[in-house]
């Protein structure tokens, strides 16, 4: 073993963190150095793909070494990121198997994108804007490897020290040997990553040839689409995002913590959760959740522990307005914030005018917006 794989292979060791079972000294105190590092929050992501990098250290031509770290990195794009890693996973899977049974893959994906909501996945397919996930992936992969590298920098300022150097022994030099490692992936990266992300497009292009129209009862134009309408696919990430919540609520309920702890934890997550999807919204669309939310709850994001637990919130005439029957008890506000709700939200129209606004059909879209929010702030 040469001395930058042992010094990689130590690294690695740092990176698993409460994992390995036998940390050195050395290790732990890197693995705390770098896990001060802001973009470095998302730890299982960066040991993901540092187990890239080390198998494409073995053979750094080979194509679908890459679009695997290609495939881990899609997974960290807003909204889709999840949904794409799925789909390309798919496409790895179909690949590395030698490229048979292409119409059952093809259909797992098309079955995952109608999951997703998707009315049309071929045409969604058709136009994934490639070259804006490229500039997602390498602005990731630039991130996390300059954030490992200042993290590693900072470990080595640490051991400055006359008494940290004696007791850490080669530790500073492996720390060098990784950085500049490391640099070296990262120029190479940006040379195979735009091959990788090609390389991906051929094989879902291969693939969308065998795709065959959707068998839907009742619709005689047979394309790939399902009788039914769908939630928009920012909407369904959500759903998936609160439902995250529920199994933190488990987690915390198992762990001992009070039934308060829980509740004002769940409350508060959703509220911020709502936040993030929000902000991602159509500012138009937006305004009349906000609308809606204020009007019901007093409060854009939705209601308040305190007014959850009260039962009511105050107006700004200092008015009393019912939120429900009775306050509600810390299990009940723990229980709902994991329920996504919005069942009184008219997907279907939500979907016509994201598809006028994109059309750039602005009349259609203005009449849609106006129907959507007579359905959603209708008066009682």
């Amino acid at each position: 073993m040469s001395e930058v794989e042992d010094a990689m292979d130590w690294f690695w060791g740092v990176l698993k963190g409460d994992f390995e079972d036998e940390q050195t000294t050395g290790q732990i105190i890197v693995g705390t150095a770098i896990s001060m590092i802001p973009v470095l929050d998302q730890i299982a992501d960066i040991r993901d793909l540092i187990a890239n990098l080390l198998h494409i250290r073995k053979d750094p031509d080979d194509t679908w070494r890459w679009v695997a770290l290609v495939i881990t990195l899609i997974g960290l794009v807003p909204v889709l990121g999840s949904l794409l890693k799925g789909i390309f996973k798919i496409v790895f899977r179909f690949v590395k198997t030698g490229g048979t049974e292409a119409g059952k893959a093809i259909e797992a994906i098309l079955a995952l994108l109608r999951g997703a909501g998707k009315g049309d996945p071929v045409r969604f397919l058709k136009e994934l804007p490639y070259d804006a996930y490229l500039k997602d992936v390498l602005k990731h992969f630039d991130g996390i490897l300059n954030g490992l590298r200042k993290g590693i920098d900072k470990s080595i300022d640490y051991m400055s020290s006359r008494w940290l150097n004696w007791a850490l022994g080669s530790t500073a030099r492996r720390l060098r040997l990784v950085e500049q490692e490391l640099q070296r992936l990262q120029r190479v990266g940006h040379e195979k990553i735009p091959d990788a992300m090609k390389a991906l497009k051929v094989q879902v292009d291969k693939l969308l040839a065998h795709a065959k129209p959707a068998d839907v009862k009742g619709d005689t134009n047979k394309v790939n689409t399902l009788a039914h309408s769908s939630k928009p696919l920012m909407r369904l990430e959500y759903e998936v995002a609160v439902k995250r919540i529920g199994d933190e609520i488990t987690a915390m309920r198992k762990a001992g913590k009070s039934e308060e702890e829980v509740a004002r934890w769940a409350n508060n997550e959703r509220r911020d959760l709502g936040k993030k999807f929000k902000d991602s919204t159509d500012p138009d669309l937006r305004d009349v959740i906000y609308r809606r939310n204020t009007e019901r709850f007093g409060d854009p994001l939705g209601p308040s522990y305190e007014d959850l637990k009260r039962g009511f919130y105050v107006d700004k005439y200092g008015k009393r307005r019912a939120i429900s029957k009775r306050g509600k008890t810390d299990t009940e506000i723990a229980d709902a914030a994991a329920r996504a709700g919005g069942d009184d939200f008219p997907w279907d129209k939500i979907l016509e005018y994201s598809r006028a606004k994109r059309e750039g059909d602005a009349e259609l879209a203005q009449k849609i917006l106006r129907e959507i929010d007579s359905i959603v702030n209708r008066k009682p």
